[in-house]
């Protein structure tokens, strides 16, 4: 691991916390001010957690024996001195291993046994479900202790074929895989489903996450991997190796599994040590190198520019053994550039942009309100500046005509009321179209559709059925939310219009995201279906298995699209709120001023004191949000 990339993860690591802290100023802020805007407060709390535990995330997909272990060590790990992760020859990771670090859990290495795979319970589900983990602590200060226990990852047992199977792990139809039984009916397949490593390495601390996934029986054997797991990285490392090439497995790899499904992706060719040649030039190894990198852009049909060309093992030797030649040669140092300065960049500009959605808007609306405020106050020194002197006959006049105008102000607010009211009830039946209620009932009859044929085609049945009653409840609440927001829209202009409260926009509901993650789910049963893999009507545990994958994973969907709903009712309506019943109160408080001061003239110097002191508090406060708006845009 070059010490460039460290740093850049540390920097990435700190400016997501440093981000995070200025959110939670400005909703300290928020609260401060009389509690005015609980709700956005409240928001902003759940925004800068988020980013708090946000993670980097970057996955390692190829067949087996592409060198993909190795190359996690030689790009994270060669500080260690050592390999962490078991990748000798014959003794390969055989499960789904992802690498983290949590504060709050000890060292270890958590193990989900194959078995597992009989449940309905999702890989995600399983994850908060300890009991059926075996659990292995880690000693970090013990490189021995760590090697050996994390050879669990490369253990397999004997499970009868029928099983096997049954469970998705072996094809007796596949020739490359039939040498694999045994007289005695069994074959070997992996002794775990999924693998836990908790381990407080540097960059994992910095909130990087690494995914190695084996092979591709693996990935076609966990439809979550990729459902989820893998379209949801940040990048995704695809090897192939230098003395195999492109091959039909790998191919198969590339097409199902990454290339359109992931937000950053590279080939690596790996093992280019391979093309090393003492008879050779330098200049004629490097070419067919060249040649050999070429022909993979062509295969995958990806730009060159996309291409690395490594020797991960040469590049963990060069580490530890601190050879700086034989380190650039590896070709590590062009991955490592990536990373910092593609990679990462890449998740930093998505943050800031997810930043600027939630943030962004909520400061502009606290800048307005706190300039608004700032000019009633100054209105009210100005109008009481004006008062000093005269005679009651003349502040009573100005009392009255303040009288009115709260008035008629009551009666836009009762009539807003009315309005809130209505709009109040429409929310209502928006979110019951999005409701866990309603969730469950288009789960239940998608199921049912896809029952009554456990093949490919019912499969498909059901999961269109299950996307168009989705999308269709989608469509109707961001209709239900046009017809609302066009309501809302004529009081706020009123609002505006006839009492100088601050122009309010509400954004329409954009539910856009979740349809089209929908539609990308249908995609992938289709692609799922016309796979001739996967056209055998036996494959019943397979179709139930990708089912339950799909619908795992529209629920999310579905859930997120509430969670957005919900969102987006409360800026609708309780901003606004929060504007009526301080101006409310402004006024009130003015009227009150009034008749003290016609009840006794000495407290009109006193109530000029006391707004000018607010006007200076208010005025410390303007600065103080400035400032968190600068710490927000640094």
């Amino acid at each position: 691991m070059s010490v460039h990339l460290e740093q850049e993860v540390a920097d990435f690591s700190e400016r997501r916390l440093r981000l995070a802290n200025a959110i939670t100023e400005y909703s300290n802020w928020l609260d401060q001010q009389h509690g005015i805007d609980a709700v956005r407060s409240l928001r902003l709390t759940d925004a800068a957690a988020a980013l708090r535990q946000d993670k980097l995330v970057v996955a390692f997909v190829a067949e087996f024996s592409r060198g993909k272990t190795e190359l996690i060590n030689a790009l994270f790990f060669a500080d260690q001195g050592q390999r962490l992760l078991p990748s000798e020859a014959g003794r390969t990771t055989m499960c789904p291993t992802e690498l983290f670090f949590n504060a709050g859990e000890a060292p270890a290495l958590s193990l989900l046994p194959i078995e597992t795979r009989r449940r309905d319970e999702s890989l995600s589900q399983l994850k908060h479900m300890p009991i059926e983990w075996c659990r292995i602590a880690l000693d970090p200060a013990d490189p021995r202790q760590m090697q050996q226990s994390l050879k669990k990852l490369t253990e397999t047992r004997p499970m009868p074929a029928v099983e096997a199977i049954e469970l998705g792990l072996w094809n007796g139809d596949d020739a490359s895989e039939r040498h694999q039984l045994r007289p005695d009916g069994t074959v070997d397949v992996p002794a775990w489903r999924y693998a836990l490593v908790n381990y407080p390495h540097p960059l994992l601390r910095a909130g990087l996450i690494i995914l190695d996934t084996p092979g591709l029986n693996a990935l076609g054997a966990e439809p979550e991997l990729t459902l989820s797991v893998i379209p949801n990285a940040h990048a995704v490392m695809f090897l192939l190796a230098t003395d195999t090439g492109v091959t039909r497995s790998d191919l198969e790899i590339w097409q199902k599994h990454v290339h359109r499904h992931t937000n950053y992706h590279v080939a690596v060719l790996n093992k280019i040590d391979m093309l090393w040649d003492e008879l050779k030039s330098d200049a004629e190894v490097q070419a067919a190198i060249e040649r050999q990198a070429e022909e993979t852009a062509r295969v995958l049909k990806m730009p060159r520019s996309r291409v690395f060309a490594v020797s991960a093992q040469k590049a963990l030797v060069a580490t530890i053994k601190n050879d700086a030649a034989l380190r650039v040669r590896s070709g590590i140092e062009s991955l490592e550039y990536l990373l910092a300065h593609q990679v990462i960049p890449s998740r930093r500009d998505m943050l800031h942009h997810a930043i600027s959605r939630e943030v962004t808007g909520s400061l502009d609306e606290s800048r307005t309100d706190i300039d608004a405020r700032l000019k009633r106050s100054s209105d009210e020194l100005v109008q009481l500046t004006q008062l000093s002197g005269k005679n009651r006959e003349l502040i009573e006049q100005t009392r009255a005509s303040l009288q009115q105008e709260k008035d008629s102000y009551d009666a836009t607010a009762v009539q807003f009321r009315l309005t809130r009211k209505m709009v109040q009830a429409q929310g209502e039946q928006l979110l019951a179209n999005l409701s866990e209620d309603t969730l469950d009932g288009i789960c239940k009859a998608g199921r049912a559709a896809m029952q009554g044929s456990l093949t490919t085609r019912g499969l498909t049945g059901g999961i269109r059925q299950l996307s168009e009653q989705m999308n269709d409840r989608l469509e109707q609440a961001t209709k239900m939310a046009d017809s609302m927001l066009e309501t809302l829209d004529r009081a706020y202009v009123r609002f505006h219009r006839d009492h100088q409260l601050p122009k309010m926009q509400v954004p329409r509901l954009d539910l856009g995201a979740y349809r089209n993650r929908l539609k990308a789910l249908m995609l992938e049963t289709d692609a799922f279906c016309r796979d001739p893999a996967n056209l055998l009507l036996e494959k019943n545990f397979m179709i139930r298995r990708f089912y339950a994958g799909l619908a795992v994973e529209a629920r999310k969907a579905f859930n997120l699209a509430r969670t957005e709903a919900e969102r987006w009712l409360r800026i609708a309506l309780d901003p606004v709120m929060t504007r009526i019943r301080e101006h409310k109160q402004y006024l009130d408080t003015r009227l009150g001023s009034l008749q003290r001061i016609l009840e006794n003239m000495g407290t009109l110097h006193s109530r000029m004191a006391q707004i000018k002191q607010q006007i200076s508090d208010m005025r410390h406060d303007k600065l103080a949000l400035a400032r968190i708006a600068a710490q927000l845009a640094a």
